[in-house]
């Protein structure tokens, strides 16, 4: 029998998301109830679980991701780290035994729509904007997706106001967002560390 470790900040949706593997994989996987070394194949609950949070787990162990729906701020994950699979409510059981399966003989596989997102321009050049982003311009971005006014991010970080608006003309430039309402439209869409930080 494999060990299945569910790494998810919802208690009840590891226990469902369990459920649901036991049900298609009967009898092949029991529950570690802790992070610990041999386990053979880690899940990882996207909902509540951000791309930054995922470095303790780089063990060697294979990694496969849960999400409601496949969708491109996936790709943030995928883009880090070394990801096996990705599977949702909406798949086919067939599909996310599939998953579970080749991950756990440490082999990828992705369905046909994570696929097109993965080589999607569009989702891979955000990946790379998004990165380019300096610590202080990210700082600076989750404050304005939080809904702060200039002054309110100067007087947080103790700078100018002249200095937030440098930087944020930078990260707009990066970007490539005319609109602050546009920045964030796009980093809802594509980016799971900012969509996390609202």
């Amino acid at each position: 029998m494999k060990e299945i470790f569910i790494v998810s900040k919802n208690t009840s949706l590891a226990n469902y998301l369990f459920l649901i593997l036991d049900e298609i994989c009967p009898k092949t996987l029991s529950m570690a109830p802790d992070f610990k070394e041999g386990l053979d194949i880690i899940v990882v609950d996207t909902e509540t679980i951000s791309p930054n949070e995922m470095t303790p787990y780089r063990s060697g162990v294979p990694i496969v991701l849960f999400a409601y729906e496949i969708r491109p701020l996936l790709i943030q994950y995928t883009s880090e780290y070394d990801i096996n699979g990705i599977f949702s409510l909406n798949m086919e059981a067939s599909e996310i035994l599939k998953t579970i399966q080749m991950a756990m003989n440490n082999d990828i596989y992705y369905d046909e729509t994570m696929i097109g997102m993965l080589f999607s321009n569009k989702a891979n050049e955000m990946a790379e904007k998004v990165k380019s982003l300096t610590d202080r311009e990210n700082e600076i971005l989750i404050l304005i997706m939080q809904d702060l006014t200039n002054e309110e991010i100067a007087q947080k970080l103790d700078l100018s106001v002249r200095t937030v608006n440098a930087h944020k003309g930078n990260i707009m430039r990066k970007i490539d967002s005319k609109t602050t309402s546009g920045l964030i439209h796009t980093l809802i869409e594509y980016s799971a560390t900012f969509k996390k930080s609202l």
